[in-house]
């Protein structure tokens, strides 16, 4: 099916674009879509591959995953992005609007912990310590905890600065799911969610590439992105400690590591549960693994319409697969070869009507 663009307007859905040049007609597939932040650099990435490969453009708007999640719903986007899987409510909803949901694996990455200390290159933190930070528990850079877990470091007399998203995030939900696994007190408020609410203090930026640019012009501030936009702004990444008692850096070997543990664990809990390809990759298992992980996922709706839905589900099947060369120089980690094999089965559970 064909649609027109008429100027000034916005049309959602996949999109046939028609034009003539010197006699002959070419077209342009479009297919509208958006979500989370996390995974943006990388669909960047593959609008540009997949473009010039099929002629097809993915047109991606990068607004968090709560943005994702809603516009697959009321059907604006034909696929949305989402770091956090859909809850038990978000799914009901969904199905009442469109029959049954897929939550496809795309890409997973580390959520790096970013900081500004002048003259402090290396940071060690554990999950307790970063949780108190966020609970406002522990306000000042020389605070003995974080002394203790770095020895030798001139941490300076200063008050810390939290940075959290400021819109319903999926790397908010991958990092205050963390947060909660390792202290009892954040988990039980504000605990994890795609929008949690903060204590005083935690100040709100737009976007992963929000709080990144914050934490580079801002002395003292510490915050959470996708790893990209940490290595993109040049801003140090911090050293967690995890499960293992190890100091981990954030790169694609120790998210792989945490990937290829966690995926061999039943998840029983919502809203992983929900669905048969959503895992928790936080604090995971393994003396390399990195403890903060996510996954993006692509939903969609598994009934399609026969006109749009196989150039979205083929081009899903190649970003599982051959996309997957991007996610390296990205500072994403590869699907795993299991997960690829079942996100393409996945996707071939699609119904066409």
């Amino acid at each position: 099916m064909a649609r027109w663009l008429i100027p000034g307007t916005l049309v959602l859905g996949v999109v046939a674009l028609a034009g003539w040049g010197c006699g002959s007609r070419s077209s342009i597939v479009r297919i509208e879509c958006g979500g989370a932040t996390f995974i943006n650099p990388l669909m960047q990435k593959w609008s540009g591959a997949y473009k010039t490969a099929k002629n097809i453009e993915i047109d991606y708007l990068a607004k968090g995953s709560g943005y994702g999640i809603t516009n697959v719903t009321s059907k604006n986007f034909v696929f949305g992005c989402s770091d956090a899987p859909m809850t038990k409510r978000e799914l009901d909803e969904a199905i009442k609007a469109g029959g049954p949901v897929l939550h496809v694996p795309l890409a997973v990455g580390a959520v790096a912990v970013v900081y500004n200390l002048p003259g402090v290159n290396e940071l060690k933190i554990s999950g307790d310590v970063l949780a108190d930070i966020y609970l406002r528990k522990i306000t000042r850079w020389n605070d003995p905890r974080l002394i203790a877990l770095n020895p030798g470091v001139n941490l300076p007399n200063a008050d810390i600065t939290p940075l959290r998203r400021n819109e319903s995030s999926g790397t908010t939900n991958i990092f205050t799911e963390y947060l909660s696994k390792k202290s009892p007190e954040f988990a039980k408020n504000p605990g994890a969610s795609k929008d949690p609410k903060w204590p005083p203090g935690v100040e709100g930026k737009p976007g992963n590439d929000g709080i990144a640019e914050a934490v580079k012009n801002t002395p003292y501030t510490i915050g959470y992105v996708e790893l990209a936009y940490a290595k993109t702004a040049q801003i140090p990444a911090a050293l967690l400690i995890n499960k293992a008692n190890q100091p981990v850096a954030p790169d694609a070997r120790s998210v792989t590591a945490a990937v290829e543990a966690a995926i061999q664990a039943k998840e029983d809990v919502e809203p992983y549960n929900l669905h048969p390809l959503a895992f928790s990759f936080t604090d995971a298992a393994g003396e390399a693994a990195y403890p903060i992980v996510g996954a993006s996922y692509a939903i969609l709706f598994q009934r399609q319409p026969r006109d749009q839905g196989p150039a979205t589900v083929e081009f899903l099947k190649w970003a599982v697969s051959d996309g997957q060369r991007y996610a390296t120089e990205l500072h994403y980690a590869p699907l795993p070869a299991e997960l690829t094999k079942k996100a393409q089965e996945l996707l071939e559970s699609v119904i066409f009507e």
